[in-house]
């Protein structure tokens, strides 16, 4: 029983210290909301967010899905670079192609936190174009 307890005290205290020594690695997430333009198609469905690291060729999963022209994606680690594109998609599933590709680079503190949206509106995703990053 002795030996028990000293195993857990010894757990909580190495827990402890790394929340203690180490708070930035722990804390070093964010979160990112991304808006576009509307696709104006009589069939949209919705929109589909992918988002891909830095040093990632394609864009596979899906990071959000709805209706809304708007979404915010948590948890994002501060020290990655993101690249993101919006896809709309019809209700038999098929999808457009990308919007504009936006990026976000990695370690932004607090409020700074710009991305390129890639030049003028336009591009694929029918007609959506990421916009703004609040």
């Amino acid at each position: 029983m002795h030996i028990k307890a000293s195993v857990k005290q010894t757990a909580l205290f190495t827990l402890f210290l790394i929340l203690t020594l180490f708070p930035a690695a722990v804390m070093a997430t964010m979160d990112v909301s991304l808006a576009w333009d509307p696709n104006t198609e009589s069939n949209l469905a919705g929109y589909r967010l992918y988002a891909r690291e830095a040093g990632e060729a394609d864009y596979t999963y899906v990071e959000w899905e709805g209706t809304d022209t708007y979404c915010t994606i948590e948890g994002l680690d501060r020290y990655e670079s993101y690249y993101f594109v919006v896809r709309a998609f019809d209700y038999e599933g098929n999808e457009s192609g990308d919007s504009n590709e936006v990026y976000l680079p990695s370690g932004l503190d607090g409020d700074d936190r710009r991305l390129d949206t890639g030049g003028a509106a336009g591009g694929g995703g029918g007609g959506c174009f990421i916009g703004s990053l609040f």
